[in-house]
Order: C-alpha cells, then structure tokens, then sequence
C-alpha cells in the first residue's frame, strides 16, 4: 500500500498478513445486529490490513465500541509489525490468529452475511461450534477458511498441552540429522505459509546460510519451534539450539 510522508513523498507501507484477533471483539460483534457487526468486523480488518481507519457513518454504540478497541488495535498492531508476539494482551485473553484470506472472504459478502460469517469464526474458534449456513456459498467460504483456522486451533493445542516448562530437544541419530533432501529458503515459505515476518538485517544471511531442510525436519519435531509462527524468532531459536 503506497502512503504519503511529511514530505509528500510516496513510499511503500508494509501490510500484515494476520493479527491476533481477543474475545473482546467477539463480545463486542455479538451486540450488534448482523448488518452492523458486518460493518464493524470490516472497520477491524480493514485497520488491520489495509492501515485504513473508518471514515464511514458509525452509530453512537459503535463510537463507543471503536472508542474502546481502537487502542489496543493500534498497540496491538505497532507489535506485530515488528514481528513481535503481544504477550501482555494473549496471556490475559482468548484469542486466536485472523488471516486475511478471512477478510478476502467477507469481501465478497454483503454487510449481513459478513456479520454473520465473522459471527461463526468466532464460534467455532472461541467455542468449537461449526455453522451450518443456508448459503451455500457461505458455508463454502468458511469450509475454505476451515483450514487455517483447525491450524490455529491445532498451534493453540500443542502450545497448551506443551505447558510453560521448556524441554530439551531430545538426542537425535545420526539419521535423524541428516534431511532427505534440500530445502530452499524460498520453497520452507511456500511450504508453511502460516510462518510470517521476514529476515531483516544481520538475519538476512540465513536464506542462503541455513540447511532449510533440517530447519523443516526439526519444526515438525520440536514443539517450541513448531509453536512460533514468526520466521525471524523461529531461526533464532533453531541457532540457538542446533547452530548454523
């Protein structure tokens, strides 16, 4: 997205692909009416992912809602820009992942629908109930979106089960070391598109530096490295414990 500096000067404004999305703004879509949670979901995703804020008609209720979120959005979204994980808001509510293949979906409905689709999204991350929708092409747009959110709900899973208490990986054969095949840089991002961020500064070095292959092997392994969804941290943690 191109944006315009002091200076007049155009330059290019880096977008987020996801953000962490808390109860409260479920809480907050469920005291509206579907047309107007539709309109308020799209005010968050469009924040979120597109740097625009709202510049359309709001009632007195959503003023007062927006009043309330539009901090912690913009705290919020300061941190995950850096590639950094918002501990002080996920440790003290619910929360969950929101890609914006979630938003390229409620893009294509109507202000009603995409109250009632961000409504089910919630539901099923929040509670573990599936919609059952009259629309058929609904129902399609969330069983297409069904996938990244069963990952978040799977990440969310293993990070609990895994608890607060940090293993060591265990001892590896000499098998085990050695991955079956090459991996580029390029081709570990196709592979796990959740994983965002980018390598930036002295990091760079890694995409040509690190064995990405093993980098794969051992994220499937390594449930501290399978829990970190941020490539910058997560080829710092695999340096740390496996070197370069």
């Amino acid at each position: 997205m191109l944006v315009k500096t002091k200076n007049g000067e155009t330059m290019e404004q880096e977008q987020l692909k996801q953000f962490t999305f808390y109860e409260l703004y479920a809480d907050i879509l469920n005291g509206l009416n579907d047309v107007n949670a539709g309109k308020f979901a799209k005010r968050i995703c469009e924040y979120e992912f597109e740097n625009a804020e709202p510049n359309d008609a709001m009632t007195d209720k959503e003023v007062f809602y927006w009043s309330n979120v539009s901090e912690i959005l913009a705290e919020v979204k300061e941190i995950e820009m850096q590639g950094k994980m918002p501990k002080k808001y996920n440790l003290r509510a619910k929360h969950f992942t929101f890609y914006d293949t979630y938003f390229n979906a409620m893009k294509l409905l109507n202000d009603r629908q995409c109250g009632m689709f961000v409504k089910a999204i919630c539901e099923y991350m929040f509670g573990g109930v599936m919609p059952d929708f009259n629309d058929k092409t609904m129902q399609g747009y969330f069983n297409l979106c069904k996938r990244k959110m069963d990952i978040s709900k799977q990440r969310k899973s293993v990070g609990t089960s895994g608890g607060n208490a940090k293993k060591k990986p265990k001892k590896e054969t000499e098998a085990e070391r050695m991955p079956t095949k090459t991996m580029t840089y390029e081709e570990f991002r196709q592979k796990y598109p959740e994983i965002q961020g980018e390598l930036y500064g002295s990091a760079e070095r890694y995409k040509t530096a690190l064995n990405w292959a093993d980098v794969a092997a051992k994220l499937e392994t390594d449930t501290d490295l399978h829990n970190d969804t941020n490539i910058y941290r997560l080829t710092q943690k695999y340096c740390q414990r496996y070197g370069e």
